[in-house]
């Protein structure tokens, strides 16, 4: 009886944060956006935030909603989270776009963290 209800809950989790995600993460760059005149700038920043994005969906997908429904999701998990999304943002993010966030924001690492936490802030406020 509990898997079953586990997996309920899974599939309702997942039905109601990804498209979540989604969704901020379309608010989040048309927000930017509305606020950037330089065309190269907010290719780059577009660029940045749709991976930035795109990472936090997948570790919400791969790791936190297992946790969450199995109800281990501690601080722990969370540091544990945060460090899977930089590293699939880094490891997708060119050359080019780390040295415009590091020219324009000042650290990737930090920028990094900000936009991951800001991204799951949204989500939070949208529930």
């Amino acid at each position: 009886m509990n898997e079953i209800l586990l997996n309920i809950l899974s599939v309702v989790v997942t039905s109601i944060i990804l498209p979540l995600l989604t969704y901020a993460g379309t608010r989040l760059i048309a927000y930017l956006n509305s606020k950037i005149k330089d065309e190269n700038y907010r290719i780059q920043l577009t660029t940045a935030t749709d991976i930035v994005v795109n990472a936090v969906r997948s570790v919400f997908q791969t790791y936190v909603d297992s946790l969450k429904v199995s109800g281990n999701f501690d601080k722990e998990a969370q540091l544990i989270a945060l460090n899977k999304a930089k590293d699939i943002a880094l490891e997708q993010m060119t050359d080019e776009v780390k040295n415009f966030i590091s020219k324009n924001y000042g650290s990737v690492d930090a920028w990094l963290t900000t936009t991951i936490e800001s991204t799951i802030n949204l989500i939070k406020n949208k529930k």
